[in-house]
């Protein structure tokens, strides 16, 4: 682009689910609230994204309703644009609160999904509302044959399987154990790079330990995002998000509980669930889901768009 379509815009490059920098899931966010300076295009917002490889770039803008929501979120990876993502989803509401100096713990993010509520905790970390999903149910056999085979899982190692589709076409394999999840495959077939999904596994300390307040993982995640043209996410709000949602849900899960993602891409994720059952009257599946975790500014500056 030339210099005289060019305008300055603030960047943060922010951690995700970690509360110590370049261990977590890295996330670049673009803030466009100023009024006096141009949108970006869309090709611009793809062209940013390709260029900072990330597995997701944002583009933070006003909301399209101020009285409904605080900002506006569009999310893309360095092909494709998403209409929701989780890290991203808690990454931009921290570049939010650090850009415009906000006290508010209750954020209401606007993206193609809809209305997303966050949470800000007395600690900083940040909690996203899991959105609803849009389509359940056991996952074809054929389909997890083909995961099996890619990732050097034997097939008498799942225990249950699950969509768990939120936005991104998401399933889920329950294995045997954390042990049998961080000892799978990393590198795909071409059968499997036509699905998105993940495998899960639990600790054998899992039953006995103190949920929820981060000091030992309850679960073991991994997370592949082929059709973003991903390999494998270090950590994962979305997809995290639907699978609490089914372990809660199916009574695998207890309400609140610790997940560890990353350790097989070296990062030391931590994504903290919570179903708020504070109203007992209300149906299970309706209690609302609650997935977050800490974030950690590594970059603050500005980029030429």
């Amino acid at each position: 682009m030339t210099a005289s379509t060019t305008s300055t815009y603030p960047f943060y490059q922010i951690d995700v689910f970690t509360d110590k920098g370049f261990l977590g899931n890295p996330l670049a966010v673009i803030v466009a609230l100023d009024p006096s300076l141009p949108t970006p295009t869309d090709e611009q917002m793809s062209r940013v994204a390709n260029w900072t490889n990330l597995s997701e770039t944002t583009f933070l803008l006003p909301p399209t309703d101020p009285t409904k929501a605080d900002y506006k979120v569009r999310i893309f990876t360095p092909n494709v644009e998403l209409p929701f993502a989780g890290h991203p989803t808690i990454g931009t509401c921290r570049a939010f609160l650090e850009h415009t100096r906000s006290k508010k713990k209750h954020i209401v993010q606007e993206c193609e999904v809809g209305l997303v509520e966050l949470q800000v905790a007395d600690n900083g970390s940040i909690a996203f509302t899991a959105p609803p999903l849009r389509k359940t149910g056991p996952v074809e056999e054929e389909t997890v044959r083909i995961v099996c085979e890619s990732m050097g899982v034997a097939r008498e190692d799942v225990l249950d399987t699950q969509w768990v589709v939120n936005g991104p076409h998401w399933f889920a394999l329950l294995l045997k154990d954390a042990e049998t999840v961080l000892k799978a495959s990393r590198i795909p077939t071409l059968a499997s790079k036509q699905f998105e999904f993940g495998i899960v596994g639990k600790y054998p300390t899992a039953e006995g330990q103190d949920k929820g307040d981060g000091s030992a993982p309850f679960l073991e995640v991994r997370a592949f995002p082929h059709l973003d043209l991903i390999d494998e996410d270090p950590v994962c709000g979305s997809f995290n998000a639907g699978v609490a949602q089914w372990l809660i849900g199916n009574g695998v899960a207890p309400a609140s509980y610790v997940a560890s993602q990353g350790l097989a891409m070296g990062r030391q994720g931590r994504i903290v669930v919570h179903r708020d059952d504070s109203d007992l009257s209300l149906e299970a599946s309706r209690r609302a889901v609650w997935v977050g975790g800490q974030t950690v500014v590594c970059i603050q500056g500005a980029i030429q768009v």
